[in-house]
């Protein structure tokens, strides 16, 4: 993200705004995307769930804090499940910190480029 970000300083046209914005969503995606699956892994490994379909859309659900009551943990593995969920709801705040700063760096050297 340091390469996006120092990229988002350098860029002040249009089109190479847009790529850099572009690209940092896609970073973002990505980034919980890893999560996500990391997540699913675990409790597919753990044997909490019988499939990785099952698994990864049970992390989807925590991982988002929607939390539908459609799965639930067994009672010994509860605490995971607030895990998860806290940890997308820290990625998620994380990845919107990044996509602001992202922004707000194209802005600014739009503005300093314009006023030249």
């Amino acid at each position: 993200m340091s390469k996006v970000n120092h990229r988002a300083t350098r860029i002040h046209r249009g089109g190479q705004s847009l790529l850099v914005i572009v690209l940092a969503i896609s970073t973002a995606m990505g980034m919980m995307t890893i999560g996500i699956w990391m997540w699913a892994v675990v409790y597919h490994f753990l044997a909490v769930f019988p499939d990785l379909e099952s698994a990864t859309y049970y992390t989807l659900i925590a991982y988002t804090t929607l939390g539908l009551g459609e799965s639930e943990l067994p009672k010994a593995l509860r605490i995971l499940g607030g895990m998860t969920a806290a940890n997308g709801f820290l990625m998620f705040g994380m990845m919107t910190a990044m996509l602001t700063d992202v922004l707000n760096n194209i802005r600014r050297k739009a503005l300093k480029h314009r006023d030249r």
